[in-house]
């Protein structure tokens, strides 16, 4: 009898295929005949999704817990408890792991092996035949613009050369699931971008990533969906932690900004109060019609409307300043 995996399930029955699910995920590092007092908890009880296609940002300060979830996810470390599967099997199964491609916070490469001689050896490793080898190594340098550095030792690469390097041997086999720990470190401005690319051909042909930087901007630019960890936990994610951007309105009046805020909104939500101009705080985009309309109805001559929302950076550093205060 044939069993089939939930997500060959998923495939068939149209719904969108799990590709990483999480429940309970806690990780405790403990040196061997160590006392329990010097255990270090980096997860707690972490528990997630990500779904085919999806491009998830891992936000977070240093020691939040975000390399070790990638770890646990990479089947590089085991979890203290909990469970973890990979396009329905069991992390660090043979089968789970031929859906993964994965790159170190700090790829290390041997000094004296070539660019092209560490892909070789990946495909090999991978399985790929020796006329396939060839082709697949190749391919990985023209994707990853190496052609300059292809056959220079590694001892020699700089920072972003490791780093291009290292994603291209976690993107050799086009993986269901990329999982990328600060791959922009090291890059120029142009690599970058062509990192940004890369990430979103790779999302759009039906792979997902999980990625973990500290360049909120730009993961702002490759996706809305975050999950925002702090001490070993999950505090907000996806639609939760675009949902907490906090706003301000921006109102223009003809004249009596202080009597007309007074008049019509809560002191709590009033931020300055000026004769022509209101700054009041917004939650929701849907309060701005009520807001205009309270303010007119107290005799306001509005002149403009201006929403401002928090970029990702601001909600980043808001939330870790709620959670040194929990």
């Amino acid at each position: 009898m044939l069993v089939k995996t939930e997500q060959e399930t998923a495939y068939e029955t149209g719904v969108q295929p799990t590709v990483v699910e999480c429940h309970g995920l806690t990780k405790v590092f403990r040196r061997p005949f160590a006392s329990l007092d010097k255990a270090v908890c980096a997860l707690r009880d972490v528990s997630l999704s990500v779904c085919q296609g999806q491009i998830v940002g891992l936000i977070g300060p240093n020691g939040a817990g975000k390399s070790t979830l990638l770890n646990l996810i990479a089947g590089l470390i085991l979890p203290t408890q909990g469970r973890l599967t990979i396009c329905g099997h069991p992390a660090r199964s043979v089968a789970a792991r031929r859906y993964l491609g994965y790159m170190p916070e700090h790829p290390v490469f041997p000094g004296l092996y070539t660019a092209r001689a560490v892909l070789r050896y990946h495909a090999a490793l991978l399985g790929f035949s020796a006329r396939e080898v060839a082709r697949q190594v190749d391919a990985s340098i023209q994707r990853l613009h190496m052609q300059e550095f292809a056959d220079r030792p590694a001892s020699d690469f700089s920072q972003g050369m490791k780093q291009r390097l290292a994603l291209a041997t976690a993107m050799m086999s086009d993986p269901q699931l990329l999982l990328l720990d600060e791959p922009s470190n090291g890059l120029d401005p142009i690599g970058i971008i062509e990192l940004r690319d890369l990430l979103q051909q790779s999302r759009d042909a039906g792979a997902s990533v999980v990625i973990s930087s500290h360049r909120l901007g730009e993961l702002e630019k490759l996706t809305s969906d975050y999950i925002f960890m702090h001490r070993g936990r999950i505090v907000q994610f996806g639609d939760e932690l675009t949902a907490s951007q906090a706003g301000q309105l921006r109102v223009g009046v003809v004249s009596n900004g202080e009597s007309l805020a007074r008049a019509a909104i809560p002191a709590s939500k009033v931020l300055s109060a000026r004769d022509t101009e209101l700054m009041i705080a917004i939650g929701e985009p849907d309060e701005v019609p009520d807001v205009v309309r309270d303010l007119v109805a107290a005799g306001a001559k509005i002149t403009s409307v201006l929403l401002q929302r928090e970029n990702i950076e601001e909600v980043f550093l808001r939330l870790c300043d709620e959670g040194d205060n929990r």
